[in-house]
């Protein structure tokens, strides 16, 4: 799992959401722990098609944390 991804997943949920880096963790649930909505995920997920130039949306089913998220992104990039 690249730190690179993590990264640029973490900058984009403290962006976004307003949320504190050290609650950004691999081990982290969008909606459990972050307190994540669908519609947020879904602007995360598509700030992430942007920057990467891949499609993610499909995915979201799939997406429960943020581990979930990098999983998929390995696969997609790497």
């Amino acid at each position: 799992m690249s730190n690179n991804y993590f990264n640029k997943v973490k900058e984009i949920i403290e962006d976004k959401l307003g949320i504190e880096p050290e609650e950004v963790t691999p081990e982290a649930f969008f909606e459990d722990d972050l307190n994540v909505s669908e519609m947020e995920l879904i602007e995360i997920l598509q700030e992430l098609e942007e920057s990467f130039h891949i499609e993610l949306l499909d995915e979201r089913e799939n997406i429960e944390s943020i581990a979930d998220l990098l999983d998929i992104l390995s696969e997609k990039l790497d």
